[in-house]
């Protein structure tokens, strides 16, 4: 467990997302949407195969649960079949993402995947989990 001691030398991130060509790809794919009528929500709704696609149901382990492994796997959404609104087994539970109301497909998806691996956001979000100060404008 992390003790509060952060000898590291954290150092402000060296682009702004807004610097990067994924950003501007990102930028690109809004203003088709805003430019497109075939993709409307409503459209995009009615497109089941799109639905499924933009949802994930994630599992914890009986260890996660008991507090023994603090470590969650994001990496592996498990879809499941059968209805999701079921009770989940034991004492795991399920997360949920649901990006089916979104306005995005599955293109939009792997654009801000994209984006963040760019911006070295697992990284970042691991240095939170293990309670590294990862705001280096709070520095003292």
């Amino acid at each position: 467990m992390f003790d509060g001691n952060d000898s590291r030398n954290i150092t402000p991130p060296l682009l702004k997302c807004t610097d990067v060509p994924q950003f501007t790809a990102l930028q690109f794919a809004a203003s088709t949407f805003r430019n497109d009528p075939k993709l409307h929500l409503r459209h995009l709704l009615s497109d089941s195969n799109r639905c499924l696609s933009l949802m994930a149901v994630h599992v914890t382990t009986q260890e996660f649960e008991q507090g023994q492994n603090t470590t969650v796997d994001t990496t592996t959404p498990v879809l499941l079949p059968g209805p999701l609104r079921t009770k989940s087994s034991g004492a795991q539970r399920r997360i949920i993402l649901d990006f089916s109301r979104q306005h995005v497909t599955g293109e939009t998806m792997e654009l801000l995947f994209d984006l963040a691996d760019r911006m070295g956001l697992t990284e970042r979000m691991n240095e939170m989990r293990s309670g590294y100060n990862i705001n280096f404008t709070e520095r003292t």
